[in-house]
């Protein structure tokens, strides 16, 4: 069993026992969903139920060959929302527009970045990898092509934030100046409780900041994720949940780190 579905059937059994237990009708409706050929996702999306739960109570329905495919036909079949319809025509615009940039075009968006932050950008701040990849052979190629050297601290162990603290990426560190200009006094590597888990930042007297850059990427990453979580809500700690989209495209540090 895996980590995330041991802990979906232990938080259950804690609700249970608390006196939070699911309805005979609300089991019976899952029983009834499973038997009409629903996934057990389907069963616990419909009827806002743990994931865990829909897998316990249906165990030993078999389904027909008909709703097998039925299944896969649904899982195959994507719908797009109007934000990812939105999403995925900006993006080919983009491309669009990209394709009949030329290479001085290209380059320039570097310098112009440099002029306007005082540092050559990060790879995924121009969200345009593909493209200078393909026209000069690799990013490195393009950064020097316009001027500049790589930046090496990118690639070291350890980044040196403006307060001194040592950081694990390049991002924690943007992380850490950001909260260091603003005056907003952060420790780093707090243990949560008893345990060896550290958090990132941690903000006296209960949040916790964690920058979590490789989420959906590792499964044993994610199970980490979810054991902060629920050591922050024992804790009774405010968990602030950081992802290299917040950073990088949407910058939604100055609404994620509020405060008041």
């Amino acid at each position: 069993m895996s980590y995330i579905a041991w802990y979906t059937l232990y938080m259950d059994a804690v609700k249970y026992k608390h006196g939070g237990g699911y309805s005979a009708e609300i089991k019976d409706a899952a029983i009834q969903l499973r038997k009409s050929g629903r996934t057990h996702r389907e069963i616990a999306s419909e009827l806002k139920i743990a994931l865990g739960s829909a897998h316990l109570w249906t165990t030993g329905i078999v389904l027909s060959d008909v709703q097998k495919i039925a299944i896969f036909k649904r899982r195959h079949h994507h719908k797009f929302t109007p934000e990812e319809k939105a999403l995925v025509l900006g993006r080919l615009r983009k491309a669009a527009l990209e394709a009949r940039e030329s290479d001085d075009d290209l380059i320039n968006k570097i310098r112009s970045f440099y002029n306007q932050n005082g540092r050559i950008p990060l790879k995924r701040e121009l969200n345009s990898l593909k493209i200078f990849r393909e026209r000069f052979g690799s990013w490195n190629n393009a950064i020097s092509l316009a001027g500049f050297n790589p930046n090496p601290v990118l690639f070291a162990k350890k980044f040196i934030a403006k307060d001194g603290h040592k950081c694990d990426s390049f991002t924690e560190k943007i992380i850490d100046d950001w909260l260091h200009k603003r005056g907003i006094s952060h420790d780093r590597s707090i243990r949560y409780g008893a345990t060896k888990m550290t958090v990132d930042f941690f903000i006296k007297p209960n949040i916790a900041i964690e920058f979590f850059g490789l989420a959906g990427v590792q499964k044993k990453y994610d199970s980490i994720i979810l054991r902060k979580r629920a050591l922050c809500e024992k804790l009774n700690w405010r968990l602030i949940e950081i992802y290299p989209r917040d950073v990088f495209e949407d910058k939604r540090l100055p609404e994620l780190l509020r405060f008041d």
